[in-house]
């Protein structure tokens, strides 16, 4: 069971999205020794334990155990190196949310200067002076179409002075002729209508 480890590397990230994707490597990598470590540990407390039990050669037991410290100190020192390159990664992580936020500040501010190009102040009230005429002109014109006819419009003292006069029988109303009408034609051949009177 030896403890050697090789690991190689290049480290050529350019970009944060890069140097995050080799730090998640990175961190593999030390998980997986760990848990070799862990298997060396374990291995070596049972072998530990058995030879306490057989009575074994102590030489050889302290030899075991020396290399259980060993395993024991570079496993307190990968659990570190993992804390640190988890730490870093949630750095990187928090970068590239910064960065998009000021991307995303710089594309605001570009749709404002477009908008401030095609919109000035004069612009907006102009139209607003604009929206306010035709706004005018258009309740004028509504005002024309929905006005009663004079015709229509009768005096309310007017109406109540006949409305007294319906009720006392002082209003009378012209006769309406009853006379039967008959028609008769002229030397000319044009037809003419003679009214008769109504036989009582």
């Amino acid at each position: 069971m030896g403890c050697l480890w090789s690991i190689k590397m290049r480290y050529t990230a350019t970009t944060s999205v890069e140097c995050l994707a080799r730090l998640q490597e990175v961190e593999s990598l030390l998980e997986e020794m760990l848990r070799k470590y862990q298997r060396q540990h374990d291995d070596l407390h049972r072998d530990i334990l058995t030879s306490l039990r057989e009575k074994g050669d102590k030489q050889l037991m302290l030899h075991k155990l020396r290399r259980k410290k060993i395993i024991l100190h570079y496993m307190e020192s990968t659990r570190k190196k993992i804390a640190s390159i988890v730490s870093k990664q949630y750095a990187l992580e928090n970068l590239n949310i910064t960065r998009l936020q000021l991307q995303a500040i710089k594309d605001t501010v570009k749709v404002f200067k477009v908008f401030n190009k095609s919109h000035s102040y004069e612009k907006i009230d102009n139209l607003k002076d604009q929206l306010e005429e035709l706004t005018d002109q258009f309740m004028d014109v509504e005002n024309l179409i929905t006005e009663e006819s004079s015709l229509l419009q009768f005096d309310d003292s007017e109406l109540e002075e006949e409305l007294n006069q319906l009720n006392d029988g002082s209003l009378s109303f012209p006769e309406i002729p009853m006379h039967e009408i008959e028609l008769t034609t002229t030397k000319d051949d044009q037809t003419m209508a003679v009214l008769d009177p109504i036989v009582q």
